[in-house]
């Protein structure tokens, strides 16, 4: 019926080939994420709820408890509000990681570190691993959310592929359900299966939210300011990593909220 099926090939991996002439500019499959968050690095200006600019800082609606949400609008801020109840404790906590990172590296005792002239670039790389960690803990708030209010959509999340994790994600993933522990936060699933199984689907499946950052058009950049999680779209992605995303012109006076959160996907 939607004119295209989905095909695994070991040479190309996963594709969607069609099954019957498609029209230019046809739609053929509209889904709503199931989970979706805000990147770290655009909390302080992108809507928790609908993901759109917020524009002017007067005018946002903010999270005062824990420091790390806004929404563009009172009518958002409500929609989204018992999804922020489950939210806010993993926002306060992957904020407090971010720091403790951000205060080894400046200390030399984190991941940044070794000869001077390679301390430019492990710093860049050390800041962008302390996002990925925000980001994950994101995810897994989100996905924490997901299961306390719509267990059918989760367990049509949690069947999404996730493959095996490297050496490296399971540190990290040891690493994070440790510093949660810490933290006290809680979940319906041990903490690290949590993050280890959200870390497989996120790499896996997520689609990035971007837009177009820059002033300048020829230096201007397609930049994530949210990911999502949508279980029958992620099937249009090759199967190592996605190939999809959806595109917004993030603008001060950009989306409106839609209802039932963070956009569509298609």
């Amino acid at each position: 019926r939607l004119g295209v099926t989905v095909v695994t090939d070991p040479a190309v991996g996963r594709y969607l080939r069609a099954s019957r002439a498609i029209r230019a500019g046809e739609v053929l499959l509209s889904e709503r994420p199931s989970a979706w968050w805000v990147d770290p690095s655009f909390r302080q200006t992108t809507c928790a709820r609908c993901l759109a600019a917020c524009g002017d800082a007067q005018q946002r609606e903010a999270c005062q408890a824990c420091g790390g949400a806004v929404w563009c609008s009172a009518a958002c801020r409500t929609e989204d509000a018992d999804r922020h109840a489950v939210l806010a404790p993993w926002i306060k906590a992957s904020e407090a990681w971010r720091k403790k990172r951000a205060a080894a590296e400046t200390a030399g005792t984190g991941p940044c570190k070794g000869a001077a002239a390679e301390a430019e670039s492990e710093e860049a790389v050390g800041e962008e691993e302390v996002t990925e960690d925000a980001s994950l803990l994101a995810c897994a708030a989100s996905v924490a959310a997901l299961h306390a209010s719509d267990r059918h959509t989760f367990d049509r999340v949690w069947a999404m592929h996730a493959p095996p994790l490297t050496s490296r994600e399971e540190e990290r993933c040891s690493a994070l359900a440790s510093w949660c522990e810490q933290a006290a936060l809680s979940a319906a699933m041990p903490l690290g299966d949590l993050l280890r199984g959200c870390c497989a689907r996120d790499r896996a499946n997520s689609l990035a939210l971007t837009s177009l950052g820059g002033c300048v058009e020829e230096a201007r950049e397609h930049r994530p300011h949210g990911y999502a999680l949508y279980p029958t779209l992620a099937l249009a992605n090759h199967s190592c990593l996605p190939t999809a995303a959806r595109v917004d012109a993030f603008v001060a006076t950009g989306p409106r909220p839609r209802e039932g959160g963070g956009g569509e996907g298609g």
